[in-house]
Parts: C-alpha cells; sequence; structure tokens
C-alpha cells in the first residue's frame, strides 16, 4: 500500500469520525448556522476522499501517483446524484 493510499484512507476515517461528534453535536444541541455549515463541510470533504480512493487513474487536477496514466475508457460524463 503506498503513502498516498494510508494517506487518504486515514482521512476517511478521521472523517467518519468527524462526521459522528458533528451528528451527535447535531441533535444534542440547539441547531444554529455554524452547526449546519460544519455539517456540511465534513459531508463534502467526506464525498472528496470517497471519491479520491475510488479513482484508479489519474485526470487533470486529480493525478494521483497510485495510478499515474489516464484511461480513456473510463472517461464518462459527470453525474450528480441528490443525497
Amino acid at each position: 500500500m503506498t503513502s498516498f493510499l494510508r494517506l487518504r484512507k486515514r482521512a476517511a476515517a478521521r472523517l467518519r469520525n468527524l462526521k459522528k461528534e458533528v451528528k451527535e453535536f447535531y441533535w444534542g444541541h440547539r441547531v444554529n448556522q455554524d452547526i449546519l455549515e460544519l455539517r456540511n463541510l465534513v459531508a463534502t470533504a467526506s464525498l472528496i476522499v470517497e471519491c479520491a480512493l475510488r479513482r484508479k487513474e489519474s485526470r487533470g487536477l486529480h493525478y494521483t501517483l497510485d495510478h499515474p496514466e489516464t484511461k480513456d475508457g473510463q472517461c464518462a460524463d459527470t453525474v450528480v446524484r441528490r443525497f
């Protein structure tokens, strides 16, 4: 396992812990703009790290030393999903 993969996995683990803490705080305290922003930041960071862990190629700004090559067969349109 490369050091970059270990870093991404560690980031994912830390974000899971943050997500749990934010959820506990969210349900245990009065909701305000700061807690909503924190919740959204953690959710966004989690999505970015999850996508980085799944990426098996380099494309544009998404370059990774683990997979430096570009695979044209994996090129697809951007898909936006509602959570």
